[in-house]
């Protein structure tokens, strides 16, 4: 019995002694940081479709459009871990750009698979970017296949570009030596000073699963070649972007969503002629739905914490300037973020998620008048929503004479 007992415990050890069975070296694998997602124009563009996953002409469906997917790889040993070493190689010698075509995401990847001798691995990747054409027609495909693949973070971005999408990822200044390692950090930056709501892939997913909020992502676009610019958000409803913010508008976005810290400046005048720049520090807002006469109503009040970051043609801080300047700015910001609410309730996209606070806090209104997501915008589109907004200035800086 004591040997029968002693077998079967060794037994059991080697469940333990397994070690990694699927294990790839880092030289095996074609590590791809980013992909860049465009229409493949094949009235432009020479390229010829492999036979990888069905034969020539007879891919099931009714897809007429082909994907045009550009992927960088990183070339293992070549990234630099720091500012030392000879920059002069640029992002060529760290990265492997390579191209291919395919019906879907899955089929243009495996085509990209034939051409290399490594297993493709998409655990790195930091970023994805769309073309908007491709954003508008829906994005459920793209989401599908990546969702799928346990391989990708919930923590790398998606972002939208109205330029060729395979432009943008090859975008790089010359400090830099990997393209979408700067995209990916650009954006981690824009988010940490407030420019960027969080819009990781993760986020986007839950935001499209949830219902009574609709989801958005980062809008962007290369200047002069080297650098890129953050020219708003792209917003969705369920995987159809509908239209997009600007800056300014982003900014009123992320104060009603109490997003900090603070990051956008607005410009007023006074009635002297003055110019004043006031920067938000922080945001504070809640929004108060009540239901009167069966209809949903809501409120949203906004205090925004400033500081005066510039003024020109003045030369005046004293206390009834100040006075005149968070007027100015007050009367601008309510003006910008009401029409803001209505552009969004127009378009029926529910940015700030009151369907979702409606669900939660009046659920026997809910089940009983919406229930679903399409009554949910008919209902939204109707509503009596009004943004107040509070702007305090709590710093000056110096008064120069």
């Amino acid at each position: 019995m004591k040997k029968l007992f002693l077998l079967t415990l060794m037994i059991m050890t080697l469940l333990f002694l397994t070690a990694c069975w699927d294990r790839y070296e880092l030289e095996e694998r074609a590590n791809i940081l980013g992909i860049a997602i465009d229409y493949a124009d094949e009235s432009t563009e020479d390229f010829t479709i492999p036979e990888v996953s069905h034969q020539k002409d007879k891919f099931p469906g009714n897809n007429k459009k082909l994907y045009k997917i550009t992927a960088q790889l990183a070339v293992p040993g070549k990234i630099k871990l720091g500012p030392e070493g000879d920059s002069s190689g640029g992002s060529g010698e760290t990265s492997w750009v390579l191209e291919t075509v395919g019906y879907t995401m899955k089929d243009a990847l495996l085509n990209l698979q034939q051409q290399l001798a490594e297993k493709l691995y998409l655990g790195h990747l930091q970023i994805v970017i769309v073309n908007s054409e491709i954003a508008k027609d829906g994005l459920e495909d793209i989401n599908d296949f990546l969702r799928r693949d346990y391989e990708v973070r919930r923590t790398a971005w998606m972002a939208i570009t109205e330029q060729k999408a395979s432009k943008v990822l090859q975008t790089a200044p010359p400090m830099q030596t990997v393209p979408a390692l700067y995209l990916s950090q650009t954006l981690d930056n824009a988010m940490r000073f407030g420019k960027l709501p969080k819009g990781y892939l993760g986020k986007f997913w839950v935001d499209l699963d949830d219902m009574g909020i609709d989801g958005n992502l980062p809008l962007i676009k290369v200047i002069e070649r080297d650098r890129i610019m953050v020219t708003g958000v792209a917003y969705f409803i369920d995987d159809n972007m509908v239209s997009k913010m600007s800056p300014i508008e982003l900014g009123g976005y992320l104060a009603m969503r109490e997003r900090n810290p603070g990051g956008y400046t607005v410009a007023v005048s006074t009635d002297d002629g003055g110019v004043y720049l006031v920067e938000s520090l922080r945001r504070d807002s809640k929004i108060n739905i009540t239901i009167e006469d069966g209809k949903p109503n809501a409120v949203i009040n906004v205090e925004i914490e400033a500081q005066i970051e510039e003024e020109t043609k003045a030369n005046d801080l004293g206390l009834k300037k100040l006075e005149e300047v968070e007027l100015k700015v007050n009367d601008l910001a309510n003006q910008v973020f009401n029409e803001e609410i209505k552009s969004w309730q127009e378009k029926g996209a529910d940015l700030l998620g009151i369907g979702a606070r409606v669900r939660a806090f009046h659920s026997k209104y809910w089940h009983q008048e919406v229930e679903t997501e399409e009554r949910w915008r008919e209902i939204y589109k109707e509503m009596d929503i009004q943004v107040k907004v509070d702007f305090k200035i709590e710093r000056t800086g110096m008064d120069w004479k």
